[in-house]
Parts: structure tokens; C-alpha cells; sequence
């Protein structure tokens, strides 16, 4: 005799936990600082203790990374200071102005001054394993300048409008990156002061990014994250995964994850192999900044709400130390099973493997169905139901007697509480995308069985109409999706694509709103079967 099958009994899917958010999960709540203006930029020492510098209005605040207590301000700027950044080896910190000044600083001491920008400095950078810096102003160039004497050296010039973006090779020292407001990207060496490579990101470039090899990097603009080759200059990578202006971008992971923040209020978190999204942060307010610890220990991001700035720490919670398990030695010993014994045969080609079947615990439902006692099953998952909440487990039941074809005989001369409570299962969860087709078949049944006798039952024709109310928001509820998805439809259409990076991005909405259109038309499908239920118990009323 066969084996009786299982009800298939299958809940909700739930959403997949993997191992990056779990990861990313473990960081504790956030510490917020507010600050008088916008964040512009945070970076976070490479050497221990990891001070953070965080630069906002005229003046650069330095705190302690465990304890996020402020160790001091430095302000010697008249007006707006921007994008302070620690030297590799900690010891310096130098920061950009609004009247174009660069400024190097020892703790509060300040060091030196270089002046040659005509317009405001937003970047600044050391220069690997040089003792020189390099600037990155509005005035539409970039200079190279030598600490000991603030002489300039070098002078970085092609941009057409505004460079808010630099950062010097790792690897190379003499390789400097610039991203400007015109579009593009310039790889410059130093020695010769020449363009060596440019490459068109296509929407103003707000940040720019080494890797630590220096032989890729990353560019941020508009709503897209762009990784290209250094030294061929090609692009390798496209990710759009923001719907507002990226602002910023950040390592962790030793490397192998890339962040990018936005004016969307979030942070993702992509998989460098790949360049899908891992995980993603939601944030208060638009983000202007972002900088990660070594070790991924602190995340500290810069805001933006109301014209006031938003300071946010989160550091990772230590993990806690397990208790060594001293049973596993036990059971490897104890269990004989696991040892060969002489007389084992391996297998031989052409052997076929009989899989041994223990005998499964029938679940009651199923020793009913297999019974058929319809009744008594339908007795025994509403009665669990109300007392355990399992609705899969009922709508399992519901699918093997509709299947069966023997639902209205188990509906059929029950008591009106048994009646009550498979209204008021149907009522709570027929909306449900997962549930709708099941329950529908559910309610028919119980109008062909019920319906002419509803007027002798007047607590059921209350449940009823009930039942009806829920239809009725359910079908208006797949209405307006359906408008929706035809003035979005209307709209892509009405629109002229261009050859931009842009177009790309059109082409995959009309296809997801393809995609919810045939959805959205499924899910009425159910609704407009439910009609029928609507018709007869209007006459209720």
C-alpha cells in the first residue's frame, strides 16, 4: 500500500536572512549628535585609539570613538571648513575652507596655511609615502604642495566646473583622481601634471574611491555607482541601487564590501564580486557622509535635517564568549554506529541504494483525511486554529477537502458557532495574496450550502455581510492598483527615452511595471470570482 500523503500545510515565505545582515544587524543603537549646520564630511583615523573627525560649519570636532566624548575643536577657519582628514599615520590632520584656504594641523596647533585657490577647497588628501599633499577646489583645479615649505608644486588643471571630489592612489603616489560637476573623472600624474586618462561617469561627481590596490576605482554621481579599470580606463561595474543623489562612499569588510550612501536617508552595503546589495540602513534624514572604523567596529554617518546637522554613531557589539562544549566529545564516542567494521563492502558500480524510511509521525489531520471523516477534520483545524493561530494549517486542510471535492459535505448541517468561527477565519484572512483563492472557494461553498436558508439564521447572515464589506474593499483596493499601474504605463510611454544612463533605468520600471500589472491582474482574478458572494449576500440585506 502506498504511503498517504502529506497536506501540504506550507506557510508565508519568509524574507531569507543572510549572513550580511546578520552581520550588519549586530551594530547597537545609534549615537546621535546634532550639530548647528550640515555634516560635511567624517573620516575616522586609521591608527588606534581611531579618533573621529567630523567636520561641520567653521570648525572640525575630534572625538573619541568608544566613548564619543568630544577631545576638542579645532576652529581656526573664518568661515566654513570642509572635508578635515587624518594622515595614515594620525598625527596630522589637514582640512579645506570656503575662502580657499587648505590648513594643516597638529591636535589644535595649527601648522601650516596654503594659499593658491581662488574659490573654496571641499577635498584635501595626503600623498602616500610623500611628504606633499593635494587640494581640490571650486576654482576648477586641483594642486599638488609640499608640506615642509607650502610651496606648489603642481598645478591640476582640465575641469570645466566645479571638483568636488579627489583622492590619491595608494599604491601610486604620483596618481592623483579628481571628479567634477562637468560629468568626468581625470586620472592625473603628478610628475608631468598631465591628464593621463577621463572617463564620463555621466551626472555630477560627489565622491570618488580607491581601492586598496589602487588598480580600481569607484566614482558616485546622481543615482549611480560607477567602477572602472585605472589604468585602461573602462568601466567594469554599474549599480543603481539609490533613487536620490549619491553623496558618499566608504569600504568595510577589509575591502570587500563598498557602501554608498544618499539623500534617500540610506546606506547600502554591496558585495564587491558581485556588486549586488548585501544589506541596507535606513536612516532620519538625507546622508551627506559616511566613514567606517577598521574592523567595521564603528559606522559613523553624517546628516542632514532641517538646515541642522546629524551626527550618527553605531558601534558593533562585542561578541559574547561561548562556553566550550564538552558533550561533543561524549557523543563521538558513544556512538558506534559511526565506526567501520571489518566486514564493510564498498560500493560497486552498478549498486543501487534502497533509502530506509522511518516511519513518520502522522499528524491528526492527516489520520482524519486519510479516514475520510471530513467533519471531525474540519472540527479539529478550526478548534487548533482558534487556539494555536495556525491559518496555514487550516488553509492546508481547507485545499485537500476542496480538492477532494468534499468541502460542502463537511460544511453541511454543522452547528452556527463551528459556522462563525470559518466566517470569521475567511473574513480575517481572505485578503491575503497567498490565502485569497483557498477562502474564495470557501465562501462559494458556504453560499450554495447556506444560501437559501440565511433569512432563518440571522447571526450568520451578519457574518455575511461582513464577508461582503471585505470583498467590496478588497475588489476597490485592486482598482486604484490597477489605475496606478495605467498612469504609470502612460507616463513611461509619453516620455522620450534618451541614450543616457538614464534610458536603462526606464526601460527596467516599464518591465517591473509590466511585471505588477500581471500581478495586480491575478490578484483581481480571485476578487472577481468573489462577485458571485457579493450578488448573493446582497440579498441578505
Amino acid at each position: 500500500m502506498a504511503a498517504f500523503k502529506k497536506t501540504s500545510t506550507r506557510a508565508y515565505t519568509r524574507r531569507k536572512i543572510t549572513p550580511d545582515a546578520q552581520y550588519w544587524k549586530k551594530l547597537q543603537f545609534p549615537v546621535t549628535v546634532k550639530e548647528f549646520t550640515a555634516i560635511d564630511h567624517v573620516d575616522i583615523c586609521p591608527t588606534e585609539p581611531h579618533h573621529i573627525a567630523v567636520t561641520s560649519g567653521p570648525k572640525v570636532d575630534v572625538y573619541h570613538r568608544e566613548t564619543m566624548q568630544l577631545l576638542r575643536t579645532v576652529s581656526r577657519f573664518q568661515r566654513l571648513a570642509y572635508g578635515a582628514k587624518f594622515r595614515p599615520d594620525g598625527q596630522l590632520l589637514l582640512a579645506g575652507s570656503e575662502e580657499g584656504q587648505v590648513k594643516l594641523f597638529r591636535q589644535k596647533q595649527l601648522l601650516r596655511i596654503f594659499k593658491g585657490h581662488g574659490s573654496a577647497t571641499h577635498r584635501v588628501d595626503f600623498m602616500h609615502g610623500l611628504p606633499q599633499i593635494a587640494t581640490f577646489s571650486d576654482d576648477k583645479t586641483a594642486l599638488v604642495w609640499d608640506m615642509a615649505d607650502e610651496s606648489k608644486l603642481c598645478t591640476l588643471s582640465g575641469h570645466t566646473d566645479f571638483i568636488r571630489a579627489g583622492v590619491c592612489n595608494p599604491a601610486s603616489a604620483h596618481l592623483v583622481l579628481t571628479g567634477s560637476y562637468d560629468h568626468t573623472v581625470r586620472l592625473w600624474d603628478t610628475r608631468t601634471g598631465t591628464s593621463v586618462s577621463t572617463v564620463a561617469h555621466g551626472a555630477p561627481v560627489e565622491s570618488l574611491l580607491f581601492f586598496p590596490a589602487g588598480g580600481l576605482f569607484v566614482s558616485a554621481g546622481g543615482t549611480e555607482v560607477r567602477v572602472w579599470d585605472t589604468i585602461a580606463g573602462k568601466l567594469l561595474a554599474k549599480v543603481s541601487q539609490h533613487h536620490k543623489t549619491i553623496t558618499c562612499l566608504g569600504l568595510a569588510s577589509n575591502g570587500q564590501r563598498l557602501l554608498s550612501g544618499s539623500l534617500d536617508q540610506r546606506v547600502k552595503v554591496y558585495d564587491i564580486n558581485t556588486y549586488t546589495v548585501a544589506h541596507s540602513l535606513e536612516y532620519p534624514a538625507p546622508v551627506l557622509c559616511l566613514a567606517v572604523a577598521p574592523g567595521d567596529s564603528t559606522l559613523a554617518v553624517g546628516m542632514i535635517s532641517a538646515g541642522s546637522g546629524l551626527l550618527s554613531f553605531q558601534h558593533r557589539a562585542q561578541p559574547e564568549s561561548a562556553a566550550p562544549d564538552t558533550s561533543v566529545g561524549r557523543t563521538k564516542v558513544g556512538n558506534i554506529r559511526n565506526v567501520i567494521s571489518d566486514n564493510y563492502v564498498k560500493l560497486q558500480p552498478g549498486d543501487q541504494i534502497v533509502p530506509f524510511e522511518m516511519n513518520r509521525k502522522m499528524e491528526d489531520y492527516d489520520r482524519l483525511l486519510c479516514k475520510f471523516e471530513y467533519s471531525k477534520v474540519l472540527d479539529l483545524v478550526m478548534g487548533s486554529y482558534n487556539e494555536e493561530k495556525t491559518a496555514n494549517v487550516a488553509i492546508g486542510v481547507f485545499q485537500e477537502l476542496i480538492r477532494r471535492q468534499g468541502l460542502k459535505a463537511a460544511v453541511s448541517g454543522r452547528s452556527i458557532g463551528l459556522l462563525h468561527h470559518i466566517l470569521k477565519f475567511t473574513i480575517e484572512y481572505i485578503r491575503y495574496p497567498a490565502y485569497k483563492q483557498v477562502l474564495t472557494d470557501v465562501a462559494n461553498s458556504l453560499i450554495d450550502v447556506y444560501g437559501d436558508s440565511l433569512h432563518e439564521i440571522p447571526g450568520l447572515a451578519k457574518g455575511f455581510r461582513r464577508l461582503r464589506k471585505e470583498i467590496a474593499t478588497e475588489i476597490t483596493s485592486c482598482r486604484e492598483d490597477i489605475s496606478l499601474v495605467g498612469a504609470l504605463q502612460m507616463f513611461l510611454t509619453a516620455s522620450t527615452p534618451r541614450f543616457s544612463s538614464t534610458s536603462t533605468n526606464i526601460q527596467h520600471l516599464t518591465a517591473s511595471s509590466n511585471i505588477c500589472n500581471s500581478d495586480v491582474q491575478k490578484a483581481l482574478q480571485p476578487s472577481v470570482s468573489a462577485r458571485s458572494s457579493e450578488a448573493v449576500v446582497v440579498e441578505v440585506s
